[in-house]
C-alpha cells in the first residue's frame, strides 16, 4: 500500500496538464494534417481535458484521423455513433467503424464488435461471431504472453458466451479465431471509399 501511495504522488507532483499553448499547439498541427494531433485533439474535446467537452468537435477531428487510417480514432469514432454522442446513434456505422480498427489490431475495437454481435446491434445477434472477436481481442491483449498447451488462451470474455453455445459453435467461432486474417479491403480505408 505504502508503494502505491508513493507512486501515486509521484504521479501527481510529476503529470503536468495540457497548456493552452499545448492545445494551440495541437490544432495548428491538425489543420496541417498531423493524424496523430488529430487523434489527440478528439480525445481531449471528447474526455472534456482543457477544452470545453465537444463531442461534435471530437467527432470532427477523430473523422480526420480515423479517415486516414488511424485505428484508435476509428475506435472513437465507432465509439461515437454507438453511444449516439455527437451524432444521431447508428449501430451500423458503429460497426464499419470498429471493423477498420479491429483489422489494425485495436484490441478495444474487436471488444466493441464481440459485444455488438452478442446484442446483435449493427449486425444480426450471432454468438459464434461475438465468441470470435471477443477471442481475437484477448489474444490481442495477451500477445506475447504465450499459450498453454492446447495453443488456446483463456478468454474470461468468452466463458460467459460459450455457456450460451453448443460445444459445436465454441469449436466453430475458435477455429475462426485461429483462422482470421484482417481484411485487405478495410485494413486502412475508410468505410465510404
Amino acid at each position: 500500500m505504502r508503494i502505491f501511495c508513493l507512486i501515486l504522488i509521484g504521479l501527481c507532483l510529476f503529470s503536468t496538464p495540457l497548456l493552452a499553448a499545448d492545445v494551440e499547439r495541437l490544432l495548428r498541427l491538425s489543420r496541417q494534417d498531423d493524424i496523430h494531433a488529430q487523434s489527440r485533439l478528439g480525445q481531449l474535446y471528447f474526455d472534456g481535458h482543457e477544452v470545453k467537452q465537444d463531442y461534435q468537435a471530437a467527432m470532427h477531428w477523430w473523422r480526420l484521423a480515423a479517415d486516414r487510417g488511424d485505428a484508435h480514432a476509428q475506435n472513437s469514432v465507432g465509439t461515437l455513433y454507438d453511444n449516439g454522442k455527437g451524432v444521431p446513434r447508428d449501430y451500423r456505422e458503429a460497426a464499419k467503424w470498429f471493423l477498420l480498427a479491429a483489422n489494425q489490431g485495436h484490441v478495444m475495437a474487436r471488444r466493441n464488435l464481440g459485444w455488438m454481435y452478442e446484442k446483435g446491434q449493427g449486425f444480426k445477434k450471432d454468438l459464434v461471431q461475438s465468441y470470435m472477436w471477443q477471442y481475437l481481442a484477448e489474444q490481442g491483449r495477451r500477445k506475447g504472453q504465450g499459450t498453454n498447451p492446447s495453443g488456446m488462451i483463456p478468454c474470461r470474455l468468452c466463458e460467459p458466451l460459450a455457456k450460451r453455445m453448443t460445444p459445436e459453435q465454441v469449436r466453430q467461432a475458435r477455429e475462426m479465431a485461429q483462422r482470421w486474417q484482417p481484411s485487405r479491403n478495410d485494413r486502412n480505408n475508410s468505410p465510404h471509399d
